[in-house]
């Protein structure tokens, strides 16, 4: 059974185990550190939990642990922590200045305010910013990137990799159905908690993005 996994898989699924089991029960400090020091929090929870997903996603298609290149991966996650600490607030301050000059309701009829505030945010951040779709198509380039080992960044290599049907049809679904309902939900919770609960989400992707690329390659085969 331990043939299918390495060291460093081991090491990032306790990490992130370990990292939701310090968020769940010692609540007062997982939010003062998150508070105080944002963007270190941030590297550490999508350094963790996002290359757990992207274990996730390959265990899914190889049926082993062994990801490649996992620490190259795992660093480009933690940066992207960073990002999502900047773009979760100011997507939030987005859409509550939207509403303070009246370009964006502040309520609907068929929802509480806080919640309509909360499918706001989601929505501009992953439909109309484009954020959502931005920051998955970046992460399949890192990747590119990461197995041409450094060596290619030229984006019209990429396109010539990359599934072009993945990319502008099960990604744009992916979003509509699912990361704007989850990402509503992330907007409803504390500002300390919103990042935390994106990186327990990017695990979800690693299983989005193996059952999307499992599903194109069936019907490719058919």
């Amino acid at each position: 059974m331990l043939k299918k996994f390495s060291i460093f898989s081991i090491f990032f699924i306790l990490g992130s185990i370990a990292l939701i089991v310090f968020a769940i029960t010692a609540t007062n400090d997982f939010e003062s550190a998150t508070k105080g020091y944002p963007f270190i929090m941030g590297f550490i929870k999508f350094f963790l939990l996002g290359t757990l997903g992207e274990l996730l996603k390959h265990r899914l298609s190889h049926s082993d642990w062994k990801l490649d290149f996992i620490i190259e991966r795992s660093l480009v996650w933690g940066v992207f922590g960073i990002w999502f600490t900047f773009v979760f607030a100011g997507f939030s301050i987005l859409v509550d200045g939207l509403i303070d000059i009246n370009l964006w309701p502040a309520s609907l009829p068929v929802m509480p305010d806080f919640l309509w505030v909360a499918f706001s945010k989601g929505l501009w951040l992953n439909v109309f910013g484009m954020f959502g779709w931005g920051m998955m198509v970046t992460h399949e380039y890192f990747n590119f990137v990461i197995g041409q080992r450094w060596k290619v960044f030229a984006l019209d290599k990429f396109a010539e990799h990359v599934d072009v049907k993945f990319l502008l049809s099960f990604i744009p679904k992916t979003l509509v159905f699912f990361w704007v309902p989850a990402n509503s939900f992330t907007f409803v919770l504390p500002d300390e908690w919103r990042v935390f609960t994106a990186a327990l989400l990017a695990v979800a992707l690693g299983f989005f993005l193996s059952v999307g690329k499992k599903s194109n390659g069936n019907k490719k085969s058919a």
